[in-house]
């Protein structure tokens, strides 16, 4: 799945030029903003780096982008004609640099320090997801240098977040009580139905107002059409739920148990445990992603199911299993242990008479 994480630094005035510091991660565009009220004949022009390089301008309404000499920037750029507002699509490192602006007429340059991360997902902006399953898209935001965070859907309002006060505003009814929204504002969206599918975005405005992160997910929830395989164990034994598919390099596996409870994640080979009654009792094959639990017992009787998502893909897929552990029959050892105690009583009455 795509992430953002942007962070507003400081601001400074070197010779008479103000420095901003913007970091984005990788995926996500980030418009830088002149702030300025454009004239009709004024010249807006952006440069990058240390060799002054010209990217875009707007002369008198014409606009001109530039690709750069070897073509870093090809269709990774858009100049907005009556604002100057450059808008940058972070894909790759080649991009991170000094941007300047120049605005003819104006003794005041700007000057961006674009910065990037990587992040989970970054490279994913399209996510496939199962009917009654959860989707969770970052904000990436790390501080509260933002006063809100507004999400949308279809276009429309969707959720606003309110980085100061926590407060959060929900414009579509139709989510009501399946958005969950972190300290910084990412979203969860519980429960998905098929006619959540759509297009999300992030708007993401920095609290000075000199530049905007923002991004677009694309969800697709899918009826759940698979079976239910039923498996059956005996009290105290071990079973393998199997995968029958090799773990791929940008695979996530999560198991489930019962209402979601997340029982092991495994990621790059490795997995681990979130269910206490399960502590010591799963192992998790590093090269399938099988599940096997020992000493079964009837409490963890009960759904079990296993989503696999590709990183790099955003495609997912489920198995589910329906274990049922049969208590042993402990009748006849019962009746054994109480015809001994008869016998012991009547022996012991025979040696007092």
């Amino acid at each position: 799945m795509k992430t953002i994480s942007l962070l507003f630094i400081i601001s400074l005035f070197i010779n008479g030029a103000v420095t901003e510091s913007v970091t984005v991660n990788k995926g996500f565009s980030v418009t830088l903003h002149t702030n300025t009220v454009i004239q009709s004949n004024d010249v807006i022009e952006w440069r990058y780096g240390f060799k002054n390089e010209p990217l875009a301008k707007v002369d008198r309404g014409s606009i001109s982008v530039f690709n750069g000499s070897d073509w870093t920037f090809s269709d990774k750029l858009k100049i907005n004609s009556q604002t100057g507002d450059l808008t940058i699509i972070y894909d790759t490192f080649e991009v991170i640099g000094e941007y300047r602006l120049q605005i003819t007429g104006e003794k005041t340059r700007k000057t961006f320090v674009l910065s990037g991360r990587g992040g989970y997902g970054g490279d994913v902006t399209s996510l496939s997801e199962m009917e009654g399953d959860d989707v969770y898209l970052s904000s990436g935001s790390t501080t509260d240098n933002y006063d809100v965070i507004r999400w949308r859907f279809q276009n429309s309002p969707l959720v606003d977040f309110y980085t100061k006060t926590k407060n959060i505003s929900t414009h579509d009814e139709r989510f009501r009580d399946r958005l969950e929204l972190s300290f910084f504002g990412s979203l969860t969206i519980t429960n998905l139905r098929t006619n959540d599918s759509g297009l999300y975005e992030v708007i993401v405005d920095s609290n000075s107002g000199t530049h905007t992160i923002h991004q677009s997910y694309t969800v697709t929830v899918s009826g759940y059409t698979g079976e239910v395989k039923p498996v059956s164990v005996p009290e105290g034994d071990s079973v393998t739920l199997h995968t029958e598919d090799q773990i791929q390099m940008h695979d996530l596996l999560d198991w489930t148990f019962g209402k979601k409870d997340l029982i092991s994640g495994v990621s790059g080979g490795s997995y681990d445990t979130y269910i206490e009654r399960f502590y010591g009792r799963l192992q998790v094959d590093d090269q399938t992603g099988s599940l096997t639990i020992t000493n079964m017992t009837t409490e963890i009787s009960g759904l079990y199911q296993l989503k696999i998502r590709n990183r790099q893909s955003g495609k997912s897929f489920k198995k589910r299993f329906m274990v049922t552990v049969r208590a042993q029959d402990r009748s006849s050892h019962v009746s054994s242990g109480g015809s001994c105690v008869g016998v012991l009583l009547v022996f012991v009455w025979s040696q007092i008479i």
